[in-house]
């Protein structure tokens, strides 16, 4: 069996919906290969223990080597490649179990603080007042300038009852205010779905939140219930889908597509992979996947390869353009190294890292409207053709 990959939109961080940020991945372990870094290896060992016998002040060992090995990864120069603490690694896993501890929202890391992107109905974030757009620029006193996303939303998350006081500058604003709120867990659905009436046709609408596992499976049972209720098309809405198992997307992709490759992954140390899809499609009715710029990953891989196969229209705006693939790598202590192992292409062979996915149909949502545009003007073009 092909073990999993996971894609990681490395500067998204979902804590409510739970992109899949860890999976048991492993090729070959922490092992070493070749002279030059047994040579380095031993050197950080040797400065290390020279500091911790003669420094003048008491140092900790471990935080010298997390120093190195960051000072490592930084030279990489890939958002994507992450150190996780053993803490850190127990609190992006918990994202793949369908409920976490934290406060309920998402966030992109900019200019030095965390950019709320959204804010989960019922969650500890709503009710204290934290809305999209605001910054959160500390985390229980500490500035998050200079942490990756996945470091400073795995300060945030934390055990059930407990309590994380953050820094907020509201949208506009000059001004922190700082919030103390109580973490909870948080259940995660996968998907929302309800039927649509538009000039004369029901449509079925599904929202996925993220590609964990499990949810090709979970699409395709609400694709066989919408259509016993009278769908005659559907919506799928991959906006702020931040992505996860590589698997699941093509699962995903399988239940719109009758055979066909998915995507394809290729690698310096790793063998070119084809995922193709079941062949066992749940509907052939006509399809639009929504997109925006936070769609990311394998929202990236579903959306490339229906578009791909002209199975749906895109509709929406750019996506994030991530096109490369990490495995997870356990270390020492329960840490685990996330490294960047693989790109993939689309079906036609597009390589959309950087770049992300152009739509069919262009839509943009104006956030300050009740309506919803995009899904508008996908519904009109399900209903119309144009």
């Amino acid at each position: 069996m092909r073990p999993f990959l996971v894609i990681l939109a490395a500067l998204l961080v979902v804590l409510a919906m739970g992109a899949a940020f860890v999976a048991g991945y492993t090729l070959r372990g922490a092992t070493n290969n070749g002279h030059a870094t047994s040579a380095a290896t031993s050197l950080d060992a040797q400065v290390i223990a020279e500091i911790e016998a003669h420094y003048y002040k008491k140092v900790d060992p471990a935080s010298l080597a997390a120093a190195g090995v960051a000072g490592t990864i930084k030279s990489l120069h890939d958002p994507y490649t992450v150190y996780l603490t053993a803490r850190q690694s127990q609190a992006l896993a918990d994202s793949l179990s369908g409920s976490y501890s934290g406060i309920g929202a998402a966030f992109d890391k900019r200019a030095g603080a965390l950019l709320v992107t959204q804010v989960f109905a019922g969650s500890p974030a709503k009710a204290a007042g934290v809305a999209p757009g605001d910054r959160i620029v500390s985390i229980d006193g500490t500035p998050v300038a200079g942490e990756s996303a996945v470091t400073a939303a795995a300060r945030i998350k934390g055990p059930n009852g407990t309590k994380v006081t953050l820094g907020v500058r509201a949208a506009g604003k000059s001004g922190v205010r700082t919030v103390t709120l109580t973490r909870r867990r948080i259940a995660t659905p996968e998907t929302a779905t309800k039927l649509l009436h538009r000039g004369g046709k029901t449509i079925g609408y599904i929202y996925l939140q993220s590609f964990s596992q499990g949810v090709g499976t979970t699409v395709r049972n609400d694709v066989r219930r919408l259509q016993a209720r009278g769908a005659q098309a559907f919506v799928l809405d991959l906006r702020y889908d931040l992505g996860g198992y590589i698997d699941e997307a093509r699962d995903v992709s399988s239940d719109f597509l009758a055979g066909g490759v998915v995507v394809s992954t290729h690698g310096l140390h790793e063998p070119t992979f084809v995922y193709r899809a079941s062949g066992h499609p749940a509907t052939s009715l006509p399809l639009a996947v929504l997109v925006n710029h936070w769609s990311a990953s394998a929202s990236e891989i579903t959306t490339g390869a229906l578009q791909d196969h002209h199975r749906a229209t895109v509709v929406g705006t750019r996506t994030f353009g991530k096109g490369v693939a990490q495995a997870n790598f356990p270390m020492a202590g329960g840490a685990n190294l996330h490294l960047t192992i693989a790109g993939y292409l689309t079906p036609n062979g597009r390589d959309i890292n950087h770049k992300g996915i152009t739509p069919d149909v262009r839509a943009l949502d104006n956030p300050k409207t009740r309506r919803d545009e995009a899904l508008d003007r996908a519904l009109q073009y399900l209903v119309s053709g144009r």
